[in-house]
């Protein structure tokens, strides 16, 4: 090989040719890494989704939001609200089931993992890369549902910081007192 008008060395052409070898080596397992990659982030979302969903529904059942809202009159009305409140878990779940759909595996006719010609490897390497955008593709929309979610709990929150205080009525304390008897 030259080099602008200049022949390699020895130790030159080995060490371009480790190079080509290495960078080779990277683009033959890059297909694999990417899906092993895309389903590591899937389970992360199915992690944080699911943690998510345990911390909303512990603090909406473990308050007395419900009752405020139902008895809720003026703009915006308490139902209006109780449904924004309800969305983000539905968008949480729409984000888990897109999430758990990466791992769904999904047969391939033109592949035949048998098949021995020179051509052979293109179409596996076809199939490893379209399986690779379509599970991508699902992680993204996974992760999309993951964000709305969190700009309807924040449209929530500042819904609930502006919701007037309820007015409860002081709890009626009977006091007892003995009477000594002679």
């Amino acid at each position: 090989m030259t080099r602008q008008g200049h022949q390699f060395t020895a130790d030159e052409e080995k060490i371009l040719q480790a190079s080509a070898d290495y960078w080779r080596a990277i683009a033959n397992e890059e297909p694999v890494k990417a899906l092993a990659r895309i389903e590591e982030a899937a389970r992360q979302l199915i992690a944080v989704t699911s943690a998510l969903q345990a911390a909303y529904i512990a603090i909406f059942a473990l308050s007395d939001l419900r009752k405020q809202l139902s008895g809720m009159q003026g703009f915006p009305p308490g139902w209006l609200l109780l449904c924004i409140l309800f969305l983000p878990p539905l968008f949480w779940f729409i984000s888990l089931y897109q999430a758990t759909r990466v791992f769904i595996p999904k047969v391939y006719d033109k592949v035949n993992l048998d098949e021995v010609s020179v051509g052979a490897w293109v179409n596996i390497r076809a199939a490893y890369d379209q399986t690779g955008q379509e599970k991508l593709h699902v992680l993204q929309s996974s992760q999309r549902w993951l964000v709305m979610s969190f700009a309807v709990v924040l449209v929530a929150l500042l819904l609930l910081f502006f919701l007037p205080a309820t007015v409860t009525e002081p709890t009626k304390i009977i006091i007892v007192t003995p009477t000594p008897v002679r």
